[in-house]
C-alpha cells in the first residue's frame, strides 16, 4: 500500500527529485525548465477532505518541463465531471515543451465513470501559447478513463515506443488509446496500443432512439491532416477500431 506522506523533492540544478511514495490531494507544480525526476516512485492522488480532486496529478509551471522515471496514480477518487482546467490527467503538458519519459499513469480514473476526463498522459497548446514540440517515449499509461496519450493543438509531438492499455469492452465511456487532435502533428510509432472497446452503442443498434453510435479506438486521428503524422510499427489488439480517422469540414450554404 502506498504511503499516505506528502510529497517531499530534492532540487539540485535544474532537477528536482522526488524522496519517496506520496499522497497529494492537488496539482504538483513543475517549474520553469526543471525536470522532474520521480526516481522511481509513485505519486498516488486522492480526495481531499469535504472536496474532490481537480486537474492533473503533475502539471507544468512554465514553458518547459520535463518527467523521468515517475509513477502517477489515482484512488478512490469521487465520480464529478469537471472542465477545462479541473479536467483529471495524470502528466499535463499545457503551453510547454519537453519530454515525458519511462513514466506510467496507472489508474488514472474516477472509477466506471463516464466523465470525459482521466487522460494518463496529455500534451496540448490551444491558448495561443505557440508551437510547443514533446516528446513522449517509453511511457505506460494503463486504465485511464477517457485516453491514454493527448495531444491537441498546436503541439509537434514524438510518441514512440509506449504502452498503452485500456480497460476493455466498457458501456460507460468510449476510451481512446492515443490521441493526436486538433491539427496536432508529429511521430507516433513503436507503441503497443490495446483494450479499447465500447459496448455501450454500435453502428448495428444507432437505429434506437436513445443510442448515439459513439466507438473507441487505438489510435484517434481527430480533425487533423493525417498527412502530417508519420505512423509506423505500432501495434494494436482488441480495440473496436484500430485506427480512427475523424475529420470535420465547413459546408457552403
Amino acid at each position: 500500500m502506498l504511503s499516505d506522506l506528502p510529497c517531499l523533492f530534492t532540487t539540485v540544478g535544474t532537477t528536482m527529485t522526488l524522496a519517496g511514495d506520496c499522497t497529494t490531494y492537488m496539482t504538483i507544480l513543475i517549474p520553469e525548465g526543471v525536470t522532474l525526476d520521480g526516481n522511481g516512485h509513485t505519486i498516488m492522488a486522492k480526495d481531499p477532505p469535504l472536496d474532490h480532486f481537480r486537474g492533473a496529478v503533475v502539471k507544468n509551471a512554465g514553458t518547459a518541463a520535463n518527467v523521468v522515471n515517475l509513477t502517477v496514480t489515482a484512488s478512490g477518487l469521487a465520480d464529478v465531471c469537471d472542465d477545462g482546467n479541473d479536467r483529471l490527467r495524470g502528466i499535463l503538458f499545457d503551453g510547454a515543451s519537453g519530454s515525458i519519459t519511462n513514466s506510467h499513469a496507472i489508474e488514472i480514473n474516477q472509477g466506471a465513470s463516464g466523465c470525459q476526463e482521466g487522460n494518463g498522459i496529455e500534451v496540448r497548446s490551444c491558448d495561443d501559447a505557440g508551437t510547443q514540440t514533446v516528446v513522449i517515449q517509453n511511457n505506460s499509461a494503463v486504465h485511464y478513463q477517457k485516453t491514454g496519450i493527448l495531444a491537441n493543438c498546436d503541439v509537434v509531438v514524438t510518441i514512440t515506443g509506449n504502452v498503452v492499455d485500456g480497460v476493455g469492452p466498457v458501456p460507460y465511456i468510449a476510451q481512446n488509446g492515443i490521441q493526436l487532435g486538433f491539427m496536432a502533428t508529429g511521430e507516433v510509432s513503436g507503441n503497443s496500443i490495446s483494450d479499447n472497446f465500447y459496448t455501450g452503442c454500435s453502428h448495428k443498434a444507432a437505429a434506437k432512439t436513445d443510442c448515439i453510435p459513439y466507438v473507441a479506438a487505438g489510435l484517434l486521428l481527430y480533425d487533423i491532416d493525417a498527412s502530417m503524422i508519420r505512423r509506423s510499427n505500432n501495434m494494436f489488439s482488441n480495440n473496436q477500431f484500430n485506427v480512427l480517422l475523424v475529420t470535420y469540414q465547413s459546408l457552403d450554404s
